[in-house]
């Protein structure tokens, strides 16, 4: 249709929202005989199309209908909320979701039927988990309050430890989310957590998994870590996974047939599934996570909510933890008493809470910022959406870590500061050693593109690098960073590792 391919042209809109639009509008012809309303079908889908471009499952009509799309050259406008409606639901096309059609339209939200009837899956699973707990006080027995305390600084008179009330939440649920910013230690109440399971039951079958490759061997190398300094048994320090694994491999992912070989016809055997930088976890892919899991399994999420969101559609971790925020602060009393019942104290805030509250907790102390703290007020600042307050933490000149300094026009003068840096890296005698001096520094871009931006500085680093050592024009010049994109289990190799050509 001429006014999607106009809106494509402008850039609103790509090239596989156009054809999807068109599509619709080819197959809504035959049931719509208003023009009009083929044109409202059309654009609703290719609207569709480019939200779940942007990462987002639906889109909401509500807030689209009636305003006009496209810059001056362009004007392309939806009509009112209930005529978007009665179009999408004379067109044919559209349904409920109760049976598959491209369509589906709930309430204001409009989503393609797959993944309507992935967030419905999903979000039945997640209730069923946090309604179903795994044990009572009554059911902790002493070693395992031993142990618990022995991990955790907790005791009467105490402050509360976030750390110590997640591991809590672990025991007592069939799914739980540990969320915290960089530093909060995640990963080290999740080996306390793994400890106190298979203190309870020494068969348990554990698996941990990651999105990527590297994320995976870095959970199972931080789990090793956290192990190896508990009061445990040889026996439940060596239960403990020493390898990670990408959640394709962990569900058996088929490429041919792109699907997967564990579901719920075909369940994982493990008890416990640990899944760390959930954040990224797109629905889809969640959706496989939960499907594929016994109703008697336990899942571990680690993750940022604010950090890292999902490569592709749907937000899931971030979601979650939003609709526990809205149940408030306190926790359940059943809660409650399974915490004092393990911690020997009591949490500040029990009343009358939803389970999902209890399944989420969010890890408050950043220990990793602690020796670095204009970083963290910083980072705080950014994650409150306060540009005011990480300005005035830039210019208050309280905090050595971390200060503001006005643009420069010259690649040279932004690197003085590593000079040093960038001089024992290529002086390095080995690879080794070069990527010791390499990881010592960065260049953060906030653009992919553009002169400022990954693609721009990159290239603009090279010339200077050309003009001040006289590196090689060849691609693969001497000391050339290498980032590697894709996973390679043969060679140990995985997206987001770094190497650097040697000649």
């Amino acid at each position: 249709m001429k006014q999607l391919h106009a809106l494509a042209a402008e850039g609103f809109l790509a090239p596989i929202d156009v054809e999807l639009g068109s599509l619709l509008a080819r197959r809504a012809a035959a049931s719509l005989g208003d023009v009009a309303d083929v044109q409202t079908v059309a654009l609703a889908g290719a609207l569709l199309s480019a939200e779940r471009g942007r990462g987002h499952s639906c889109l909401d009509l509500a807030a689209i209908a009636g305003q006009t799309h496209g810059g001056d050259g362009v004007g392309v406008a939806l009509p009112d909320l209930e005529r978007c409606r009665s179009a999408l639901q004379r067109s044919g096309l559209c349904a409920d979701g109760a049976e598959p059609s491209p369509l589906v339209l709930e309430g204001e939200r409009l989503y393609l039927y797959r993944f309507h009837a992935a967030e419905r899956r999903l979000a039945e699973a997640v209730r069923a988990r946090v309604r179903e707990q795994a044990g009572s006080p009554a059911d902790v027995s002493e070693e395992t309050t031993a142990l618990f305390r022995a991990c955790f600084d907790v005791g009467a008179g105490k402050p509360t430890d976030w750390q110590a009330v997640a591991a809590a939440a672990a025991l007592r649920n069939r799914l739980s989310v540990i969320t915290g910013g960089p530093g909060t230690g995640k990963t080290y109440t999740v080996a306390r957590v793994l400890a106190l399971l298979l203190s309870r039951d020494r068969s348990l079958r554990i698996a941990v998994a990651a999105p990527t490759g590297k994320a995976a061997a870095r959970l199972a190398e931080a789990l090793r870590e956290g192990a190896a300094k508990l009061p445990i048994s040889d026996t439940i320090r060596d239960a403990i996974p020493r390898e990670g694994q990408t959640l394709h491999r962990l569900l058996g992912y088929q490429p041919w047939a792109d699907r997967f070989t564990h579901g719920p016809g075909h369940p994982l055997a493990e008890d416990v599934i640990v899944v760390d930088e959930a954040s990224m976890v797109d629905l889809l892919m969640m959706d496989a996570v939960f499907a594929a899991s016994r109703p008697t399994a336990r899942i571990i999420l680690l993750g940022d909510q604010d950090q890292l969101a999902s490569v592709d559609t749907g937000y899931v971790l971030g979601d979650i933890c939003r609709a526990a925020d809205a149940c408030g602060a306190a926790h359940g009393a059943g809660f409650g008493a399974w915490y004092e019942r393990v911690s020997g104290q009591r949490l500040d805030e029990v009343g009358d809470a939803p389970p999902l509250r209890d399944a989420v907790v969010r890890l408050r102390r950043s220990f990793r910022f602690e020796k670095q703290p204009g970083i963290g007020a910083l980072a705080e600042s950014i994650r409150e959406g306060e540009a005011g307050d990480a300005l005035a933490v830039l210019a208050s000149g309280e905090y050595p870590d971390v200060s503001r300094r006005e643009p420069v026009r010259r690649v040279g003068d932004l690197l003085e500061s590593v000079l040093p840096e960038i001089e024992a890296y290529f002086a390095a005698s080995t690879p080794a050693e070069a990527l010791e001096h390499f990881g010592a520094f960065r260049v953060l871009c906030a653009l992919r593109d553009g002169p400022h931006g990954v693609t721009g500085l990159n290239d603009a680093i090279e010339r200077w690098l050309r003009q001040r050592r006289s590196v090689a024009r060849s691609q693969w010049y001497d000391r050339r960073p290498v980032l590697v994109t894709a996973n390679d289990h043969g060679t140990g190799l995985y997206n987001g590792d770094v190497g650097v050509t040697f000649h």
